[in-house]
């Protein structure tokens, strides 16, 4: 049953991540943004750990460890 026109879709979301008043029939506003700035600096960090693993000589020795 949809209460508001603007609703589009359900989602559960963990008990412990909601406000401790909230109950079910609440309603919530959630907002998310993206983060940009974070994200670029991820697939960099990623991308030299990648680099970094492709380029270390690894021996068979250390896959039986």
């Amino acid at each position: 049953m949809i209460v508001r026109d603007k609703e589009t879709i359900k989602i559960n979301i963990p008990l412990f991540l909601l406000p401790p008043e909230s109950r079910e029939e609440n309603i919530l506003n959630i907002i998310t943004f993206r983060h940009v700035k974070e994200t670029e600096t991820a697939k960099e960090r990623i991308s030299s750990l990648l680099e970094r693993l492709k380029n270390k000589d690894i021996g068979w020795t250390e896959f039986s460890r």
